[in-house]
């Protein structure tokens, strides 16, 4: 066997052409092998070498598609102020009956589509019927991903509301999706809580700080909401964490492992896990009026099945560079 690998930088992998359907496709698959006990996702070791700023690895195993690999991946707010993104990182794919390396690959890539494909495929199992509105609090990488996810799912949007504390983000982020998407209206709010407003489905995409913003209040939710945070508890004070009925999670073991670090503190009961929604093991929204919260805190699963659909695509179209071990 030779030992060499594939590397796939940005342009590469953008390149293949994957939609958004593809990787929410991929994704399901993988959440359905964990419902089956066929994962191993251990915490994610974290240092901070910068206040607020973390670098974070996310190993994994998922026996079910014998995939095996590793994300190393950072995200620095302050990198805004220099012009560069706010998260970078690798993921490595391994052969796991050797052990040796297959491909490493750019990882902010990833990290942004699977982030909004395991949102999409909890608004799919938890969103009210025929949802028509959308908020997206963030209109940054995630809130671009996110708006095409979750179209990708919700198939009666109508209006979509953003917020972005900066004003040239915000315009900017809708004049480029109204090409995008003639048929929506887009909408750009000055705060949060007036973009939450009538709202059937909300991202947040916040900046992971240390202290969180917590600026969502319990007056600010309305009957038959599902929140979707992807940014921890960074919007949400207390009152509306106790406002939701019901709690989800992409990795309820991880989501405890924080807990014990001090986030999620209002989070007193959890009703269980997208894995086990699609395997239909328990139930998810019952009734229209439900103010449901669900939780993705970013496992591996999502890394390693979107690295392994760009590598085989990479490999069949003969994309990216070997290196020789």
């Amino acid at each position: 066997m030779e030992e060499k690998l594939l590397f796939l930088g940005k342009s590469a992998i953008k390149s293949l052409d994957i939609s958004a359907a593809e990787i929410i496709e991929v994704i399901e698959s993988g959440f359905r092998n964990m419902a089956d006990g066929k994962a191993e996702l251990p915490h994610k070791p974290t240092i901070h070498p910068r206040p607020d700023c973390f670098l974070r690895a996310l190993p994994g195993y998922l026996k079910g598609l014998d995939l095996a690999g590793i994300k190393w991946v950072s995200a620095y707010p302050r990198n805004r102020q220099s012009g560069l993104p706010l998260v970078s990182g690798l993921v490595l794919l391994n052969d796991p009956q050797t052990g040796f390396p297959l491909t490493l690959m750019e990882g902010s890539w990833i990290t942004a589509w699977r982030t909004a494909a395991v949102s999409a495929v909890a608004a799919k199992q938890l969103a009210v019927k025929g949802a028509e509105t959308l908020a997206i609090c963030g209109a940054g990488v995630q809130g671009n991903t996110h708006l095409t996810a979750l179209c990708t799912v919700l198939p009666n949007l109508r209006q979509v509301k953003i917020f972005d504390p900066n004003p040239k983000v915000l315009k900017v982020f809708i004049q480029q999706q109204a090409g995008f998407y003639p048929e929506l209206d887009l909408q750009g709010f000055s705060t949060a809580q007036d973009a939450f407003q009538e709202a059937q489905v909300v991202v947040t995409a916040a900046p992971m700080m240390a202290k969180p913003l917590a600026i969502i209040q319990e007056k600010d939710l309305a009957p038959g909401m599902l929140l979707l945070p992807v940014d921890l508890d960074s919007y949400f004070t207390a009152s509306a964490f106790k406002a939701c009925q019901k709690f989800f999670s992409d990795d309820i073991d991880q989501l405890l492992w924080l807990k014990d670090q001090g986030r999620f503190a209002h989070v007193e009961k959890l009703d269980g896990d997208y894995s086990q929604l699609l395997a239909g093991r328990i139930k998810g929204r019952e009734n229209d009026n439900e103010c449901i919260m669900a939780i993705s805190v970013g496992i591996a699963l999502g890394d390693l099945v979107t690295a392994d659909l760009i590598y085989r695509r990479a490999r069949d179209r003969n994309v990216g560079v070997w290196l020789e071990l």
